[in-house]
């Protein structure tokens, strides 16, 4: 979550309290996603003249969830999504919480900052050929917060949820066109991390009129085509237009030959994201002629191997800014004991981890709090450590005979997780070992991983976090709460994982609200003590996904979040 900067909430914060009343940035339009000069992975003395056209392969250790960016909840969705649909505003590249204007030009915060005004662009168009202007913009914001109740039930909404949230409960209160080149966000409480989440993906601005087309909006999602792939689907304003999706194999995207920022338009003709689930498979595939050309990652455990090739290059993504962890869910017994989940706390190794699946410490850390070292607020927490006869100790003082329970693990490895299955089966075995009783259970990531353990149907599983925005919380606030019921505070516990804190939760929301740094630290301090205190999950590790590529890829500009652009990559071949 770190890159050598400042953290996002306090990058934001300073957005915050500077810009109250004026306008934060510039309207040239030289600011945008691709103008930054890219950091080539290979820097050379002497750059070579950039050459324009050719296809690049990328793999990706497991396929999108769905062709719609508002509806997706997953890291290689938003690898993809990334190069097609824009929003308002944007991460410079390379770093994890450096906001910069896209489809906005500029924009001024209130003295209350409860009001956003963005100046847009003028004459951008959709990928369909229609135009972008307010009312556009209007459209998005008013279907996330009006999504069908049909969608939130499925788990499609994830970031709608913990952001936004619906209806009259939103954390957004009005949408105002104030001209075709004026837009007003009005909050009903002050958020110093708004800014931020509106550079996620899925507050991209899509076409309303593809949105019409692949009937978006449809409550039955077998009829929304939008969302399934279908000839509408992914229709933005990005350097890239979406081409195909092919479940399960590729999504294949072409250069978009009216893209507004010519200055800084793709030179790939396409890049085709090609799916291989087993880490071992994309090595060979980045080592095979004609094969891949870049992989999003590899095993920490191949990394070397990749460094010592001379036809390929290692990328680097700097800090950690993720986290692995050993979910439980508290409405799942028996982990509505606290003693319990302590015990599983000190029964996992996390060491033996960082050393079988990671290379050692420079691959991975093991973790001592829900966030990475170096995130805005972070304090070491002494989080239990590997102690088999003290896991077992608690288990007797527990009181709880039934030490049986599933413990799930998807069918492909993450960004934070290299061998999933691995590393699964390495957790199996230190659970057994002081007692419990798991039966190991897999699923498919997509669909059915993701929305059941987001549904709080699992009693125990893996799974992990790479950062949506640097920042305490994003980490803290978005994976355990949300936003649904926040005006009211009717809110109730996160249902993936049953927790519910009433003062973690106050803690964090005045956290956001406050427009004193200090006073902001001293909260999340203080939220950081109390999720130590109820020990929800295991934190396992953060770890540092390495990449690689072949050494004729050029103007790649890794960053810690995966938020990384293709429009300035180009084939030195």
């Amino acid at each position: 979550m770190i890159r050598l900067r400042m953290g996002a909430l306090l990058s934001a914060a300073a957005i915050l309290f500077a810009a109250c009343g004026q306008t934060t940035t510039s309207g040239a339009p030289s600011v945008a996603p691709g103008s930054v000069a890219p950091e080539s992975v290979a820097p050379e003395s002497q750059a070579p003249a950039v050459k324009e056209g050719g296809t690049l392969v990328a793999a990706m250790p497991g396929d999108i969830s769905r062709s719609d960016s508002a509806l997706i909840d997953d890291s290689n969705s938003s690898w993809v999504m990334n190069n097609v649909m824009e929003g308002l505003v944007g991460l410079k590249p390379g770093t994890t919480g450096e906001v910069i204007p896209v489809l906005a030009e500029s924009w001024t915060i209130s003295d209350d900052a409860l009001s956003y005004t963005f100046k847009l662009r003028q004459n951008v168009k959709f990928h369909d050929g229609t135009d972008f202007n307010a009312d556009a913009v209007k459209v998005n914001y008013d279907r996330w917060l009006n999504i069908p109740q049909a969608y939130i039930d499925a788990e499609y909404t994830y970031y709608m949820d913990t952001v936004l949230g619906h209806g009259d409960k939103s954390n957004l209160e009005s949408v105002t066109v104030n001209s075709p080149t004026e837009i007003v966000l009005k909050l009903r409480a002050p958020n110093s991390a708004f800014l931020l989440t509106q550079t996620l993906v899925p507050f991209a601005i899509a076409s309303p009129k593809a949105l019409e087309d692949g009937k978006a909006n449809d409550p039955d999602f077998t009829k929304n085509t939008y969302a399934q792939g279908g000839p509408t689907a992914m229709t933005g304003t990005g350097p890239f237009k979406f081409k195909e999706w092919i479940v399960g194999d590729h999504i294949t995207v072409d250069k978009n030959p009216d893209y507004w920022d010519t200055t800084n338009a793709a030179h790939l003709d396409s890049v085709v994201f090609r799916i291989i689930l087993d880490s071992t498979a994309t090595l060979n595939a980045l080592q095979t002629e004609g094969e891949v050309d870049i992989a999003q990652t590899i095993s920490p455990i191949d990394a070397a191997s990749a460094a010592g090739d001379p036809n390929l290059q290692a990328i680097d993504r700097g800090s950690s800014c993720n986290l692995f962890q050993l979910s439980m869910n508290q409405t799942h017994k028996p982990f509505d004991n606290l003693k319990i989940r302590e015990a599983v706390a000190y029964a996992v190794n996390k060491q033996a981890l960082v050393d079988a699946f990671y290379g050692g410490e420079a691959g991975a850390v093991v973790a001592d709090n829900w966030m990475p070292v170096g995130t805005i607020s972070y304090k070491p927490l002494d989080l239990p450590k590997y102690d088999p006869d003290k896991a077992k100790a608690l288990i007797a003082e527990s009181g709880v005979t039934d030490l049986s329970f599933e413990f799930w693990y998807p069918d492909t490895s993450r960004p934070y997780a290299p061998d999933i299955k691995g590393e699964f089966e390495a957790l199996l075995s230190d659970l057994e070992a002081v007692g419990f009783k798991p039966t190991p259970k897999t699923a498919p990531f997509r669909p059915d991983y993701l929305a059941n353990s987001s549904g709080g149907k699992y009693p125990a599983w893996v799974l992990g976090w790479t950062c949506d925005w640097q920042g305490p919380d994003n980490f803290l606030n978005t994976a355990f709460f949300g936003y649904r019921d926040r005006s009211d505070k009717t809110f109730g516990p996160n249902e993936e994982f049953g927790y519910k804190n009433d003062a973690m939760w106050d803690a964090m929301d005045k956290a956001l609200k406050t427009t004193d740094p200090a006073e902001a630290d001293q909260l999340w301090q203080q939220a950081q003590d109390l999720i130590r205190a109820d020990m929800p999950t295991v934190p396992l590790v953060s770890s540092k996904p390495p990449a690689a590529a072949k050494a004729y890829v050029k103007g790649f500009v890794p960053a810690g979040n995966l938020t990384e652009l293709m429009q300035t990559v180009w084939l030195d071949k």
